[in-house]
């Protein structure tokens, strides 16, 4: 869900929104519905992703999503890290949701 609604219009601080960098682009995904990891802090929203579930999360907080799982209509499910170095979408893990 890429918006180009202003975080005025979506009533938060455009700060506390995550961020997605692709091509040369920054994309504002609006801000974080959940907490992923339980320490009490909204990191990830969903998404589609190629007409598939998506989570996005940013788990070092700095606002830009580096974690990113896709749950396939299969029940296929695959994961990616972004490198700390910052480009590269590495797979963290592949399965099947039975």
């Amino acid at each position: 869900m890429v918006t180009d609604a202003t975080s005025d219009d979506l009533g938060a601080d455009a700060h506390d929104n995550l961020w997605w960098y692709s091509d040369g682009t920054v994309w504002d995904l609006g801000p974080a519905e959940f907490d992923a990891d339980g320490d009490g802090r909204a990191d990830s929203l969903t998404s589609e992703i190629e007409g598939f579930s998506a989570i996005l999360t940013d788990a070092d907080g700095d606002g830009r999503v580096d974690r990113m799982s896709v749950l396939r209509s299969d029940g296929r499910v695959a994961a990616w890290q972004l490198e700390d170095s910052g480009g590269e979408w590495n797979p963290t893990a592949l399965g099947r949701v039975e």
